[in-house]
């Protein structure tokens, strides 16, 4: 089996879906996890003066003369 993630556009869509899954074409999988969950995964938190400093290091090696 094969796992894809869509972006329904429409209602008639959906219902079509819903559809499929009652004659067991497919299932319907909740597995996306929430950002609190990958938040508490960090290894190491930084502060916000840390964070603060890795910004504004990223923002100058963009700097560019146009």
């Amino acid at each position: 089996m094969k796992t894809i993630e869509i972006e329904i556009t429409d209602d008639k869509a959906l219902k079509l879906l819903l559809d499929m899954e009652e004659m067991h074409l497919i299932k319907f999988v909740q597995n996306r996890r929430p950002l609190s969950a990958l938040r508490k995964q960090i290894k190491s938190p930084m502060t916000e003066q840390e964070i603060d400093s890795q910004l504004n290091t990223l923002r100058n090696e963009w700097k560019r003369d146009i």
